[in-house]
């Protein structure tokens, strides 16, 4: 039995990883999932860590895309057995949450726009074909329909340290990914020495395909 904590990305909550945990937890392994903020790295580092302080360990603790930046800050913890990023940013001490090699598809970049309270959100008329192409599309508009706005990493943010270099790391890339573009995640892959699997898909392979996702976090675990 695996405990997992899972750490969302921007823009999205802990509801995300439903399917992906019930899944999980029918085979026995224990799932937590915090709520970031989303108003700043610090802020959403310092959810994780005390989530951290208050589960069992040891745990695998995964991060999806800017959550893979979250848990890089915060991931340097006596819980933590294992760091798992997934189609993840992994920035280095010193450098901010877009540190590395990180290629982020035109389109992407295009459908960001200020939020009515000064953050950033995805234009919700593009957001779905974005994060969920390969999931059902029923599906995908209802996660398209709970994004929310946020920021992800202040001006002048940068990691004081980096959890990928104490911890045994592993990284997924999303074969298929529109967002953070595969070739990309290799690049970041390999400059933390972490062991690489590969799934195939988009973006959030948590919706459109959490078996395959529930199989492949379970050998990873071990």
């Amino acid at each position: 039995m695996t405990h997992f904590v899972l750490v969302h990305g921007a823009f999205h909550g802990p509801w995300c990883f439903d399917p992906l945990v019930e899944l999980l937890r029918a085979e026995g392994d224990r799932c937590t999932a915090p709520e970031l903020p989303l108003t700043s790295l610090a802020a959403d580092a310092a959810v994780v860590t005390q989530t951290l302080g208050r589960v069992d360990g040891p745990v695998v603790l995964l991060g999806h895309s800017y959550g893979g930046a979250v848990v890089t800050a915060a991931g340097d913890h006596p819980a933590v057995a294992r760091l798992v990023l997934l189609a993840a940013l992994a920035p280095d001490a010193g450098e901010g949450v877009n540190g590395g090699p990180v290629d982020v598809d035109s389109d992407f970049v295009t459908a960001l726009r200020p939020s009515a309270d000064g953050r950033l959100e995805v234009d919700p008329a593009r957001s779905a074909a974005l994060f969920y192409p390969d999931a059902e599309p029923r599906a995908a508009a209802a996660a398209a329909a709970k994004l929310r706005a946020g920021a992800t990493g202040l001006p002048g943010e940068r990691l004081e340290r980096a959890a990928w270099r104490s911890k045994p790391t592993s990284y997924v890339v999303c074969a298929g990914d529109p967002i953070i573009l595969p070739a990309s995640q290799r690049a970041l892959a390999a400059r933390t020495g972490a062991s690489v699997r590969e799934i195939g898909g988009d973006h959030s392979p948590f919706l459109a395909r959490p078996a395959e996702l529930a199989k492949l976090l379970r050998a990873i675990a071990g």
